[in-house]
């Protein structure tokens, strides 16, 4: 299972932007931060990678200043694998 994350360093800015992403019609979840990304408050917004290009241009016009990065997440045989991007 291949998805994007995207990290905050404030909880209020995850749920916000979570909200921004519904609003837009967007599949999108609120999750544990994986440990592997080492940044954030904790919670995360996990997406179909599809929506990367969208929600990259939705966080710079939401001026969300706690952006702390977007993830990739792979999954694979009960390991996972996240990495920057």
């Amino acid at each position: 299972m291949d998805y994007i994350i995207v990290a905050f360093r404030s909880r209020s800015h995850t749920i916000k932007f979570a909200n921004i992403l519904r609003e837009q019609g967007f599949a999108m979840e609120i999750i544990n931060t994986p440990k592997e990304a080492g940044v954030g408050c904790g919670l995360s917004v996990k997406f179909r990678k599809e929506s990367f290009e969208m929600a990259k241009r939705l966080v710079l016009m939401a001026g969300l200043t706690t952006f702390a990065g977007f993830f990739s997440v792979k999954e694979i045989g009960g390991k996972r694998f996240v990495r920057s991007v």
